[in-house]
């Protein structure tokens, strides 16, 4: 046999009876050329018997990366540029417990990284740790649905991808929890999706009929003696779907549940696109509030609520055959990927006003696709008319005058302003008087944007303010015992000077 430049051998679950006859073989050949043989771990069963059948192998470990390894998310990394580097040199074999594609990270990397240094490998199957485990579990891993994660893998992931990488409603196994300290990592990290003291399953030894065991303990358990070893798997059975409250495909078990006839919620199942109109726009304010007051805790509630509303807008249209939650995340996703192309394609943008620029012309190239005369669209077209009245204000100042449609002083833009007051007291109609304030509104919003100031948003802070002030008010006339109806003009104006004093 004429050896690649890496040849993966898989050493099955542990005992010497699971090795294959074609591992047993590659191994023996190796003994015989002298061909070396590097190990991802010494401690695995098959090791002292393959010692004793084949005194001749030439061995080595990667040990001494796991006792040296301060960071998770490198170590397989490592163990692959190094079998890389080594089969420069010469054909090595490198052996890995189990099965070299299950469960087996480092053989992923490696396999690539010796795609990019032209290095040839060839692959020898092992018996997986899976089956073994799933007999002494009695599952079927097909049917389960079983999901299987590296521990070192899981580890490494940060606390908020968690969520995103493991689905809670699904068994889990987590495969080569090899000592106490990855123990207390990948309980942190399940911490994330599942309850601390969910019961979960070590299975230690599959395979090994003399030593094979399995511990069931809850997950605050799993790293308080030394349960693991380096022939540990745990498995996690799955939460009900209303305990993963972390899990986005929570929110649309829920919305399903609650939309649905006949044993849903009555109010839920009467609602409508239409009737859910005004949830939204609440929603979104109390969005904006949150934001407004910098309090973070209230805009994770205030976000959920309003997270809400996109899922029942989407069971209502997947119910009608309009459309389904796929499609709003396929929309946004391509619609992000489109318009970035400054970071998912070969487009440069050097600054903000370049990205900008790059959105703008990518939606009217959208818009051109499909079928709109961009020739003949006005700057003020695509403004959601339903949009805060000075939010539309703004917004059509903003286009026009970047047209040269405008004040050339803000002097020019007070005139403006005081002649549309005089016009209002001058207004001798409730319909002249309507219209006269609506002016004043708009051009006052001008005069916001020259100052660059937020219209909306200097109106609902002065809103806020004189929420403040009222409330300080009605608290000293509580401790007045008077009702706000008995106090005089000139006792409101002394009111109103403390509270701006005690208020700000």
């Amino acid at each position: 046999m004429t050896f690649t430049a890496i040849t993966i051998v898989g050493l099955g679950p542990g005992s010497m009876s699971d090795l294959t006859l074609q591992a047993y073989r590659v191994l023996e050949k190796a003994a015989a050329d002298g061909t070396p043989v590097y190990f991802r771990t010494f401690i695995h069963p098959t090791i002292d018997p393959l010692k004793q059948a084949l005194p001749n192998l030439r061995i080595a470990s990667f040990d001494y990366l796991y006792e040296a390894a301060a960071d998770w998310s490198t170590l397989y990394q490592q163990i692959a540029d190094a079998v890389c580097t080594l089969a420069t040199q010469g054909p090595i074999i490198y052996a890995v417990p189990g099965h070299p594609l299950i469960g087996e990270s480092s053989v992923q990397l490696l396999l690539e990284q010796a795609r990019e240094h032209g290095l040839s490998t060839a692959l020898v199957a092992g018996l997986s740790f899976v089956e073994p485990v799933c007999t002494l579990l009695g599952l079927d891993p097909c049917n389960a649905h079983m999901q299987l994660v590296d521990a070192t893998n899981l580890a490494a992931l940060r606390a908020d991808e968690v969520a995103g990488k493991i689905i809670p409603t699904v068994p889990l196994l987590v495969a080569q929890v090899y000592n106490r300290r990855l123990a207390s990592a990948v309980k942190l990290a399940l911490g994330e999706c599942y309850p601390d003291e969910w019961p979960v399953k070590l299975v230690r030894s599959a395979g090994i009929e003399s030593d094979e065991s399995v511990m069931q303990m809850p997950l605050y358990d799993l790293d308080r003696k030394s349960y693991a070893n380096h022939l540990s798997t745990l498995y996690i059975p799955p939460v009900d779907e209303l305990t993963a409250l972390r899990l986005p495909e929570t929110l649309r078990f829920i919305t399903m549940r609650l939309r649905r006839d006949p044993d849903g919620c009555p109010w839920d199942r009467q609602q409508t696109h239409q009737s859910l109109t005004r949830y939204v726009l609440e929603e979104t304010y109390e969005v904006v509030e949150a934001l407004e007051e910098n309090d973070m805790a209230k805009l994770a509630e205030e976000l959920g609520d309003l997270l809400l509303q996109v899922y029942l807008h989407a069971e209502i249209a997947r119910q009608e055959g309009d459309f389904s939650l796929g499609d709003i995340y396929e929309h946004i996703n391509a619609k992000l990927i489109r318009r970035h192309p400054h970071i998912f394609g070969s487009v440069e943008a050097s600054n903000a006003e370049q990205v900008k620029q790059n959105w703008e012309d990518i939606k009217r190239q959208e818009r051109a696709e499909a079928g709109a005369n961009v020739q003949q669209e006005s700057i003020l077209d695509r403004v959601p008319l339903a949009s805060p009245s000075l939010v539309v204000a703004q917004e059509y100042q903003k286009r026009t005058i970047r047209k040269g449609f405008d004040y050339p002083t803000i002097q020019e833009i007070y005139a403006k302003l005081a002649e549309e007051l005089q016009e209002l007291q001058d207004a001798t109609t409730p319909e002249q008087q309507h219209e006269e304030m609506g002016d004043i509104f708009f051009i006052a919003a001008h005069l916001a944007h020259f100052l660059t100031i937020d219209a909306e948003q200097a109106l609902r802070q002065a809103n806020r303010k004189f929420r403040r002030r009222f409330q300080f008010v009605e608290q000293v006339a509580q401790q007045q015992g008077r009702e706000l109806t008995s106090y005089s003009l000139c006792e409101w104006k002394e009111l109103w000077g403390l509270a701006k004093a005690a208020t700000t």
